[in-house]
């Protein structure tokens, strides 16, 4: 059974769609617990290859390891981010606990850490670094956390800013803020391992049966294979 996935949102909560109208859009699989996302997303209907991972380690959030966060944030994201592609990121939570609606009424949410408190952080340090016009500040459970984090980015090593800021100059034109959302629910399989690996051999055996998907090989456009041990001479050239 697909799990009805919510969109964490710091307004309101919403069923979410793999429809992205004309947008394109990425989805992440935070690890591990993400890794539950995937037989909704493609009963949903998105080609197994277009699923990619991250990972924001809760731990790192709860110690409030903002440098550590960050160096999680891989090129892959930052890329599409910077180009105003939209990020979806799935993740299970474990620990159910008390959130305040929109309409002010409270209810039990199952959000996992790395979605209210590490995408939080992602989008601000990004917004920040990539000087993006967003006038909205950070809000941890309700809460304006624009001194914390502000502080937290200008205490950020000089190679940890010069990585980040690399992408500024590819973002889109017009791009206000960074496209990230995150999406939750209750976790069925939290640290089950053996259930994460089945999963992810699953998607691996789809991906095996479709191919390399380019169709053709990158020399039919000019490229040319590099092997160390063929250049040394070793082996025949080929591909195993």
């Amino acid at each position: 059974v697909a799990h009805a996935f919510r969109q964490h949102s710091r307004l309101a909560y919403c069923t979410a769609s793999v429809e992205a109208g004309r947008r394109y859009t990425k989805h992440y699989l935070n690890l591990s617990n993400g890794v539950e996302a995937l037989d909704g997303l493609l009963t949903a209907g998105l080609p197994s290859e277009a699923i990619s991972f991250c990972r924001i380690q809760s731990s790192q959030c709860e110690s409030q390891d903002y440098n550590g966060l960050l160096s999680n944030l891989d090129h892959d994201m930052m890329i599409h981010l910077a180009l105003g592609h939209e990020c979806c990121v799935y993740d299970f939570g474990s620990r159910g606990a008390v959130w305040i609606d929109p309409d002010g009424t409270s209810s039990e949410r199952y959000v996992p850490r790395a979605i209210w408190w590490g995408l939080e952080w992602w989008r601000y340090a990004l917004n920040n670094l990539w000087e993006l016009p967003t006038p909205r500040p950070p809000l941890l459970r309700g809460v304006n956390v624009e001194r914390r984090f502000r502080e937290a980015l200008c205490a950020l090593p000089k190679k940890q800013r010069t990585r980040l800021k690399y992408y500024r100059a590819f973002t889109a034109d017009g791009l206000a803020e960074v496209r990230l959302l995150g999406y939750y629910a209750a976790a069925r399989t939290d640290g089950d391992r053996a259930a994460h690996r089945s999963m992810l051999l699953g998607l691996s055996r789809q991906l095996n049966e479709k191919g390399s998907g380019a169709g053709q090989e990158p020399e039919a456009f000019g490229m040319s294979l590099h092997d160390p041990l063929v250049m040394s001479g070793r082996v025949p050239m080929g591909r195993g």
